[in-house]
């Protein structure tokens, strides 16, 4: 099979595509003939180094969805599934994989992959922070994956929205929107933010904590600057902050992993809908990052074997 494996650390160019063996499937897995893979902004990083990955040459990816060929349960055999894999292998045509999720009907490969994580993320996000209707909440890089699914979900929760996005995008369901690109943007917060969305991170992330209404909640769940949030604690004690974070096994792998149907169910409904910005083919993965990083394109970056 076409495989995409990931040598060493750095840039585009570290992704080769190469021919490889296909899995085999294992106990409790489905073996899946992939349709479509998503490629988000953490893998980047881990491609880069700036997040823990293999030293070995493997197949790179995590997401992606398809037919399922092989399982346990014969039923499943000729079903589309999501599936997610925190040790690799999704870069290629065919997956193994022991977390997956059954896709509703009518609901696309390329649709299923761009929504199944982010926006089970938002859902379990929401859920830790429990918002509630007339809240003001901010979310930021609101023209990404997640960050655009927490926005459509705090508006139809009722609650007050300001967004950031970065170069002029535009995000439709948000009140205020101010461009995370100016470096003090911050400033323009209102006050009386009852719930942060934190994915930016970095030494001014604290710079927030005066526009946050008293015993106001912080979820910091990413760091596209490449640092972690700094809240220093003085800044949280003396308005009753919360500060949550939300990573690992028992977020991801327990908290998103219950979320994803009801998240699949939301895009067959209609309540969500999935944005794509382009779709390369798997042999130009290292296109599909460059374009990633360049984070000029609104939705997910999708590479279809």
């Amino acid at each position: 099979m076409r495989a995409v494996v990931l040598y060493g650390t750095g840039g585009p160019e570290v992704l080769k595509v190469e021919d490889r063996p296909e899995p085999h499937r294992q106990d409790g897995e489905v073996l899946v003939r992939v349709e479509a893979v998503a490629v988000p902004f953490y893998e980047t990083q881990l491609r880069a180094g700036l997040l823990p990955a293999s030293s070995e040459a493997t197949v790179f990816g995590h997401e992606a969805a398809g037919i399922v060929i092989e399982a346990d349960d014969e039923t499943l055999v000729g079903r589309r599934v999501v599936t997610m894999s925190f040790t690799g292998g999704a870069y290629a045509e065919v997956v193994a994989a022991s977390q997956y999720t059954v896709v509703p009907d009518g609901v696309t490969a390329e649709q299923a992959v761009v929504a199944a994580v982010p926006a089970a993320v938002a859902l379990a996000l929401f859920r830790t922070a429990n918002v509630i209707e007339g809240e003001t909440v901010l979310a930021e890089a609101a023209s990404g994956a997640i960050g655009g699914y927490v926005t459509r979900l705090a508006k139809a929760r009722g609650a007050r929205v300001v967004a950031t996005a970065g170069g002029g995008k535009s995000v439709p369901d948000a009140d205020v929107v101010l461009d995370h690109n100016d470096p003090e943007w911050r400033k323009d917060v209102p006050e009386g933010v009852h719930v942060v969305f934190e994915s930016i991170g970095g030494a001014r992330a604290a710079e927030l904590a005066t526009k946050l209404a008293p015993r106001g909640r912080i979820l910091a769940y990413g760091l596209l600057s490449g640092e972690f949030p700094a809240y220093p604690v003085a800044s949280l004690v003396a308005r009753g902050l919360t500060l949550i974070g939300f990573g690992g096994p028992d977020a991801y792998g327990r908290d998103v992993a219950a979320a994803r149907e009801e998240a699949l169910d939301l895009v067959a409904d209609g309540t969500l809908t999935p944005v794509i910005d382009r779709t390369y083919p798997l042999d130009e993965a290292a296109a599909a990052h460059e374009r990633v990083e360049s984070r000029e394109g609104v939705g997910k970056v999708v590479l279809v074997p």
